[in-house]
């Protein structure tokens, strides 16, 4: 931001000026400074006087353009040391600092005091107050008192504001955390239990505790803010090292040891140590997950690594969950839409979990999952596990797992063109060799200097849009972006209008056109119409109603019989269906009735294709041992391991209503089967 007065709002306006198109009407000023149409001609005005007092230019304006600063005032105010720059919050960012005044409980919090702090007006702080009730702490409320405001109500809610403010990491709190004493030694016994109990935080996830804790030892020397009552928890290493702390740094309670314990136990891990009782237990039950989104999906994901690294995501999910410590974050939305087709198939997966915590997942805790399985399956894609090409940018995340994962396939989407590596962490991004390969840019959540000829650019690991267009600029710079495109355009645009037009500042133009077409163009997302629905697959022909079967080998063939009929499968694949359940048992079953028939892509697959079978009268499947009641067959040939996976999150949505799949199994004609299946499709569109 340009420094030209002790004003943050004058700073601001003329750094809107002098970035992005040259011209910027009064709606852009309103939108930028969260400001009202009179308060930006109030600061236009106070801005003018701020140039003149330098000897600049008055800000200009066109009649129907909108306002800018002539190209003399742009190259002076360059000499201007924008470091020193104070800040200027917009509406959100000031209601945020509004709150965590009161948090503080800051003395003397009254209007007058807030509006000079914050460089507003006392009516904007009268308003902020207004629209402040729905963003306040649970359970919590303002009242007025003889010094101003005052924030009263529940104690753990107003921790866990400044908690979750810590953990989506916003810079204004931030800023006031580092300014606290006991950072360093926080730091080195935070160091200690990692060693003691053999877990490992992630990089994002220490950072979060150290800058937590140091808070909360400064807040409770105030004896107001401690936590009181009973708190029962096991005498482990957890509380014997939360009891030490406190006991040299604050106040010690059960509630306060209790309530700290739980926000170690649910941070994000990177390592877990696997001796732990509860380390093999969960390692058992994140088997069962894995097998069972592999018996749905067609896609073996069983495999010690993947298992090793989805039980380490959720041995701290496991516990945010029990502790409610709840995660989110809003560009999840996002995550949430593009990772739609996996979202059924998690949660089917993740029942044995659900069944170990007892207690479901919440939506955000199963986007992070869904994101995970979507990981590995795109990494063990043949076009994944074909690829040789160097990666032109280098991913080193501090987060989680299930977060590193979002960025890169957030990143895969939108720049497609730019090749990225699955994310290293901070401790293998050290002993990397950058000159091989030669990559462009190292893209980092970790705050690092840059230590050799590649640019180092920090992001948030769930970047939101203003850091998307950061980024787009950045890789234009490195030539990872290709503006062919947009000069056209901008030249096409530029001949139409001089045709008709006198244009009196033509580079001005130019250049608005250009920052125009420049902008971060919408997201190229695959969305589940682009990928065959359960009706675009299971067409009339793939269709079967038969009375009986005489085993359940036999009812096998005869699903797999329309797939071999259109050369989808080989007459082989069904025998491999045939030998996999023999060796493995009866898992195929996804629900009573219920078989889900398929096999590897190898095993003689030749399209991407499925088929339904149902039996008016069931037959009975014995394998190993166990016998299923076996009606209906739906056969699954997959290509890869992408491409039909809307078809089965569809197809685990009909089988979990139970007024359709009671339909399905009790089905008699094909239009009656046609009917459920299309409205089941439509109702997961």
């Amino acid at each position: 931001m340009l420094n030209i007065s002790e004003k943050g709002q004058i700073n601001l306006l003329v750094s809107i000026l002098a970035e992005g198109k040259k011209y910027k009407t009064v709606a852009d000023l309103e939108d930028k400074m969260s400001l009202s149409r009179r308060s930006v001609f109030y600061w236009l005005k106070q801005t003018n006087g701020a140039l003149k007092t330098l000897g600049l230019d008055d800000i200009q304006r066109l009649s129907q353009g909108g306002y800018f600063l002539t190209q003399s005032t742009l190259d002076d105010l360059q000499e201007h040391n924008q470091a020193n720059a104070r800040p200027v919050l917009n509406a959100d960012e000031r209601r945020q600092m509004i709150i965590w005044a009161l948090i503080q409980h800051n003395p003397h919090l009254s209007l007058v005091n807030l509006s000079e702090r914050l460089e507003v007006s006392k009516n904007t702080i009268i308003k902020d107050f207004r629209e402040l009730t729905s963003n306040l702490p649970a359970d919590t409320e303002v009242i007025n008192t003889s010094h101003g405001k005052a924030l009263v109500g529940s104690e753990v809610s107003q921790r866990q504001w400044v908690y979750q403010q810590l953990a989506q990491q916003n810079p204004l709190i931030i800023q006031q955390i580092q300014k606290l004493p006991r950072l360093q030694t926080v730091t080195e016994r935070l160091t200690q239990l990692q060693v003691d109990t053999g877990n490992s935080y992630s990089g994002d996830a220490t950072q979060l505790l150290i800058w937590y804790i140091a808070w909360l030892l400064d807040r409770i020397q105030d004896r107001e803010r401690e936590l009181t009552g009973v708190s029962n928890y096991p005498l482990d290493q957890y509380s014997q090292w939360c009891e030490a702390l406190l006991a040299k740094y604050g106040r010690i309670t059960p509630a306060e040891i209790g309530n700290l314990r739980k926000l170690l136990l649910a941070g994000q891990l990177q390592q877990v140590n696997e001796d732990g009782r509860f380390s093999k237990q969960l390692l058992t039950t994140t088997k069962e997950v894995a097998q069972r989104f592999s018996s749905v999906s067609g896609i073996d994901l069983v495999t010690d690594a993947f298992l090793g690294a989805l039980a380490t995501h959720l041995y701290s999910t496991y516990f945010r969950i029990k502790y409610n410590v709840q995660y989110h974050n809003a560009n999840l939305t996002d995550v949430k839409l593009e990772y739609s087709y996996l979202m059924s198939l998690t949660k089917y997966a993740l029942k044995p979990f659900e069944d170990f915590l007892r207690s479901p997942v919440s939506s955000d805790e199963l986007a992070l999952i869904a994101v995970y399985f979507g990981g590995e399956v795109k990494r063990l894609s043949p076009d994944w596990l074909d690829a040789e090409q160097q990666p032109d940018v280098i991913l080193v995340c501090t987060s989680g797992i299930g977060t590193s994962l979002i960025l890169y396939q957030q990143l895969s989407a939108r720049y497609p063109g730019i090749s990225f590596s699955q994310p290293f962490s901070l401790e293998e991004f050290q002993k990397m060799d950058l000159t091989h390969g030669a990559p462009k840019l190292v893209l980092t959540t970790a705050k690092m200097e840059a230590t050799g000829d590649v640019p180092i650019l920090w992001v948030q690991a769930i970047p939101t849009s203003s850091d998307f267009q950061r980024l787009s600029q950045e890789f234009r710079q490195l030539g990872l972006l290709d503006n062919t495109r947009e000069t056209k355009l901008v030249h096409a645009v530029l001949d139409i209008i001089t045709d008709y037009a006198r244009v009196d500042d033509f580079e001005g133009l130019t250049a608005s056109l250009r920052d125009y077409f420049q902008q971060v163009p919408p997201e190229t997302k695959v969305t589940p119409s682009d990928r065959p629905s359960l009706a675009d697959l299971l067409t009339t022909s793939h269709i079967q109603l038969i009375d009986t079967a005489e085993n359940w080998q036999t009812a096998v063939h005869a699903a797999m019989a329309p797939l071999e009929s259109d050369s989808s499968v080989e007459a082989r694949y069904a025998d491999q269906i045939i030998d996999i359940t023999l060796k493995n048992g009866p898992y195929m079953m996804i629900k009573e009735g219920v078989m889900l028939a398929h096999a590897k892509p190898e095993d003689g697959v030749n399209q991407l294709g499925m088929s339904l079978l149902i039996l008016k009268k069931p037959t009975t499947m014995t394998v190993n041992g166990q016998s299923k009641r076996l009606q209906v067959i739906f056969g699954l040939a997959s290509v890869d391991r992408d491409a039909h996976v809307h078809a089965l999150s569809q197809l685990l949505a009909l089988l979990q209503d139970e007024g359709l799949s009671q339909k399905l199994i009790t089905a008699r004609h094909l239009s009656d089967v046609q009917a459920v299946i299309g409205k089941s499709t439509r109702q997961q569109v």
